[in-house]
C-alpha cells in the first residue's frame, strides 16, 4: 500500500504545510513561535505570585487555628456553679473539657504542621503509601467542589 507525501500520517515526517516546514512551534521569541516574547518570565511571575498568596494563606490559616484553641481553652475554664454541683454535671464537664483540649491540641498540632511541614512531601508520601484511599478522597473532595460550584438551574 503506498501513502501520498502529503498524507500528515506518512512517514515523511513533514506535517503536509505548504511551505515544507515541520512544525509552528518554537521557543519563545523565534521565527515561527506562537508564544509571545517574554511568555516565560510572565509564567513565572504569576506563579511566583500564586506561590506567595499560598504561603500568606497557610500563615493566616495557622493563626486563625491557634486563635482558635485558645478561644477553646478560655471556654474549657471551670465556671462557679450556684449551689453544689450534682455529679452527673461534674462528670460531663470533665468529658466536655477533656473534648476541647483534644480539640485545642489538634488544631494547634495542625497549625505548626501548616507552619513548618512540607505539604508537597506529605502529599507524595501519602499518594505513594495510600493510593486508592487517595483517589477516593480526591473524587469526593471534587464532587463536593462540584456541588458547591454549581448553580441551581
Amino acid at each position: 500500500m503506498e501513502r501520498n507525501a502529503d498524507d500528515m500520517f506518512g512517514g515523511t515526517g513533514e506535517t503536509g504545510s505548504p511551505t515544507g516546514s515541520s512544525s509552528s512551534f518554537g521557543t519563545s521569541g523565534m521565527p515561527g513561535s506562537s508564544a509571545p516574547p517574554g511568555g516565560l518570565e510572565v509564567v513565572q511571575d504569576k506563579f511566583g505570585k500564586a506561590r506567595e498568596k499560598a504561603r500568606d494563606l497557610q500563615s493566616t490559616l495557622a493563626d486563625r487555628l491557634d486563635a482558635g484553641a485558645d478561644k477553646l481553652r478560655q471556654r474549657n475554664q471551670p465556671a462557679p456553679l450556684d449551689g453544689g454541683p450534682s455529679a452527673v454535671a461534674v462528670a460531663a464537664d470533665d468529658r466536655m473539657a477533656n473534648v476541647q483540649d483534644s480539640v485545642a491540641r489538634g488544631m494547634n498540632k495542625s497549625a505548626d504542621w501548616l507552619r513548618n511541614g512540607d505539604l508537597k512531601a506529605d502529599i507524595e508520601k501519602q499518594v505513594r503509601e495510600n493510593p486508592g484511599r487517595t483517589l477516593l478522597i480526591a473524587l469526593g473532595i471534587g464532587y463536593l467542589l462540584g456541588k458547591a460550584v454549581r448553580r441551581d438551574r
